[in-house]
């Protein structure tokens, strides 16, 4: 009986200590999943990027609306001028009103044109992270981007000799939506101080003739198709290195 009765207070231990070990590893809390800063980077920045191109362009709404109300207040002015019952003063503070407008318009829309770009560069760049290391004078095509190194030590002020070939082949001047660090970059902590940004399509007859030509002159740019699928949105040639998030 004495045996017995040690054999069941030891049986009775060991499944004490089973159960217990069995709910400290059911109460364990789960090892999180191991981040990945180029993620978790991308999406914290095509959200900021979001919300910044949502506020402008409700930003731009407003300015539309301005620019309908004084253009009919300055049209109606004029008549009034015509007719001797009005003074030029008064035309002139709402023609100086109208101009201002306008011009904060055009500079919240290449805002908008400036974000869609990051946009874009911010999406790509998961996709350039996860792809192998591109030797000098490497070449990438995708879908979305096509990228090329080159040897050329690129610097801002270049950007007058790709500026003069465009203007020599196409007659009009070389459509830069940035040139160097903005006001978006600074805004939404992006380092662009050396790039360009050309707003062209990298398919278009004019994107693939500038895409040509840095390669030929051996220097790096990303083209890219779109910021998001299906959407010509955010397309536009980035001459420069890759462009990165500045440390906070």
């Amino acid at each position: 009986m004495l045996v017995l009765a040690v054999v069941f207070l030891s049986d009775s231990s060991v499944q004490a200590q089973v159960k217990k070990s069995s709910r400290k590893r059911q109460t364990a809390p789960a090892r999180p999943a191991p981040s990945n800063p180029v993620v978790e980077s991308k999406a914290d920045l095509i959200k900021a990027a979001t919300e910044h191109k949502a506020n402008l362009e409700k930003e731009v709404a407003l300015l539309d609306d301005i620019i309908n109300r004084t253009t009919a207040e300055v049209e109606k002015k004029r008549s009034l001028l015509e007719l001797g019952i009005l003074a030029k003063r008064e035309l002139e503070a709402s023609e100086q009103a109208l101009t201002l407008a306008q011009g904060q318009r055009t500079a919240r829309q290449s805002e908008v044109s400036a974000t869609d770009n990051l946009i874009a560069e911010a999406t790509a760049a998961e996709q350039i992270a996860k792809s192998r290391p591109m030797p000098m004078g490497g070449y990438l095509t995708t879908a979305t981007l096509i990228r090329y190194i080159g040897p050329t030590r690129w610097m801002l002020s270049d950007v007058s000799k790709v500026a003069s070939f465009f203007v020599g082949r196409f007659g009009h001047q070389l459509p830069i939506s940035a040139l160097g660090q903005t006001a978006v970059h600074d805004h939404l902590g992006f380092d662009h101080h050396e790039s360009v940004d050309v707003a062209v399509h990298p398919d278009s007859v004019e994107g693939q003739t500038l895409i040509a030509y840095l390669r030929n002159a051996g220097i790096s740019f990303i083209a890219f198709r779109q910021a998001v699928a299906g959407s010509a949105t955010g397309a536009h040639i980035h001459i420069g290195l890759p462009s990165h998030r500045l440390a906070r």
